[in-house]
This record gives C-alpha cells, structure tokens and sequence, in this order.
C-alpha cells in the first residue's frame, strides 16, 4: 500500500514538473518578453538627426542619409516627433559651410540654426563593420556609435548626462549574415550595409520610445535570404 502511495505521488510530481515546463514557454508566448522604458522621452520640437563622420567610418556618405532618415521616420511615424529635417540637408549645409576644408567643418549648434531646428540627435559612428565578427552561425556584421540629443535653444546636451558619458550614448547594432560570400561582390557588400545602416537605426530610435526587451527571434538560426 505503502509502495503503490509512494508511486502515485512521483507520477504526480512528474506531471507537475511537467506541467511547469510547459507553462513557462506557454507564458513566455503569451505575455511576450518584457518592454524597455525609453532612456529618454524628446520634446516635441523640430528635429535634425544629423550623422557626423568625420573620420570616414561609413563606407559610403549615403549611409548618414539612410541612417539619419530613418531615425527621423521612426520618431515622425510614433508620432514623438510632428517636425524634422531631411539628413541630406544637414550634410549638405554643413559641406556648405565648410566650403570643402575639413579643418573648417561648420559645429552643430550653426548646422541646426541654419535649418532653424530646436533640436539634434547627434549621431557619430565609430565602428561600421561587415566582416571582423562571427560566431558559429556565421558573420555578424557590427556598427557602433555614440548618440547625443542637443537642445540648441537652451544650448545644452540633454541625453546622456555628460558627467556620465561624456561621449555620448555607446549604442551597438548587429545582424546576422549566414552567408560570407556575399561580401565578395560590391552589390552584396552593399546589401550587407543597408540591413546593418536600418538595423542601426531602429535600436537609435529605440532609445526614445519604450519597446520590447528582445526581438524574438532574432538570435534563432541563420538569416533568412
């Protein structure tokens, strides 16, 4: 009698122990993965989301349009934003400005007064790379930057806190390319810094709006072509 309690009762704790791995995915499912807080919530005023690189860290110049672009829709299409400038225009005045010498580059704050913008989301890369990382599911192409958020009117930084990160926010964006013999060809090597300049600026743009903690998804197996 004894025996047959003691075998009961394991089968009941298999089951519940079963049951619980079960309902930890189940859950998982459900509910999702958690949401991030914005690290920064950006006054509603016009924007210029300006890509600086000085040091020629994208590979091609129509990259700071792509990513500054991007970021600007984002924020327009949440509707954190009602008012931006195009990034080219910011290129454009600033290369203007300049008149072509790189010892002469015009500052930020006189880029925005021209556009007559509030407000920039300054944005510098510091690494663009598609083939330097990997892991066993193939290359992981890797960008970096550091994101600043100016108010020209006050004349102040507003994100991050400079006693804190006096260069800016250090923000980090990979894909996943299981391929790496598309970097042999200029027409793959191109795709490759698309996907990574799009991916860049939706982690930028997520610095400013609550989202979720993880992309689901996005470290399962290898990229689809």
């Amino acid at each position: 009698m004894a025996r047959a309690a003691l075998v009961a009762a394991s089968v009941c704790l298999g089951a519940l122990l079963a049951s619980c791995n079960i309902i930890t995915p189940l859950t998982y499912a459900v509910d999702g993965p958690g949401q991030t807080d914005a690290e920064y919530t950006l006054p509603n005023k016009k924007t210029v989301v300006f890509v600086d690189d000085p040091r020629n860290i994208l590979p091609r110049t129509a990259l700071r349009t792509s990513i500054g672009d991007a970021v600007s829709f984002d924020l327009m299409g949440r509707e954190l934003l009602t008012s931006t400038v195009a990034t080219r225009d910011a290129i454009a005045i600033a290369r203007a400005g300049s008149g072509g010498n790189a010892n002469k580059l015009m500052s930020v704050e006189a880029v925005a007064h021209a556009l007559d913008a509030s407000q920039v989301i300054y944005i510098k890369p510091i690494i663009f790379d598609l083939a330097g990382r990997s892991d066993a599911q193939g290359l992981r192409p890797t960008a970096t930057v550091f994101v600043k958020v100016l108010d020209i009117d006050a004349k102040m930084r507003m994100f991050p806190a400079s006693d804190v990160m006096p260069d800016g926010r250090e923000l980090s964006a990979t894909i996943r390319e299981s391929d790496p013999n598309i970097l042999r060809t200029r027409a793959g090597r191109t795709q490759v810094e698309e996907e990574l300049a799009k991916k860049l600026a939706i982690d930028i743009g997520r610095l400013f709006y609550k989202h979720d903690r993880i992309d689901l998804g996005e470290n399962l197996g290898t990229r689809k072509q």
